[in-house]
């Protein structure tokens, strides 16, 4: 059976736009244009500046005190709550939880988030917004699983709720 070599991070990655994040203990690049994740086998030179130039076209000239900049921007979001990025995920998350109640709410089969919503709301902003919104749409989560997991999330919050106030009602009694 052969092992898998891990690749290291190097410093200079920086120069194709990558910065290093640890992802189940394994160093993994991160572009810090679209910070999307690779594996570690695509921790090469090649295959980083491959991804500059098919994702990021316009940035391929730019210098390593450019993407050192959009390394400090990176990390800061994910630390900063207040950042627009923490706030556009927390905003798609809640839509999410939005449309996941319509489906439980009508008593529709929890596929019907994946298979005609998202890509009915997908079609819909692509021709009144444009593809800035529609790329924004994409990255909200109706399959399946998340559906029927955000129906628990919210049952088990009504329950809660319930409990506590039974709990502090003056009528309660055990």
């Amino acid at each position: 059976m052969s092992k898998t070599k891990i690749q290291t991070y190097d410093d200079s990655y920086l120069n194709y736009g990558f910065t290093c994040m640890i992802k189940s203990g394994i160093e993994v690049p991160q572009c810090v244009l679209c910070m999307k994740v690779l594996a570690n086998d695509s921790m090469k030179p090649d295959q980083l500046k491959q991804h500059l130039r098919n994702k990021h076209a316009e940035h391929t000239d730019k210098s390593k005190p450019f993407f050192e900049a959009k390394e400090r921007e990176l990390k800061q979001a994910k630390v900063d709550s207040t950042g627009s990025f923490h706030i556009q995920a927390q905003a798609i998350t809640e839509a999410s939880y939005a449309l996941s109640y319509g489906i439980a709410r009508d008593k529709k089969p929890h596929i019907i988030g994946e298979t005609l919503v998202k890509p009915c709301l997908l079609e819909y902003t692509k021709i009144i917004l444009g593809d800035p919104a529609t790329q924004k749409i994409t990255d909200l989560s109706l399959s399946d699983s998340t559906v029927k997991s955000r129906i628990d999330d919210m049952s088990a919050d009504i329950k809660r709720q319930v409990i506590e106030k039974i709990k502090s009602s003056p009528m309660f009694a055990i």
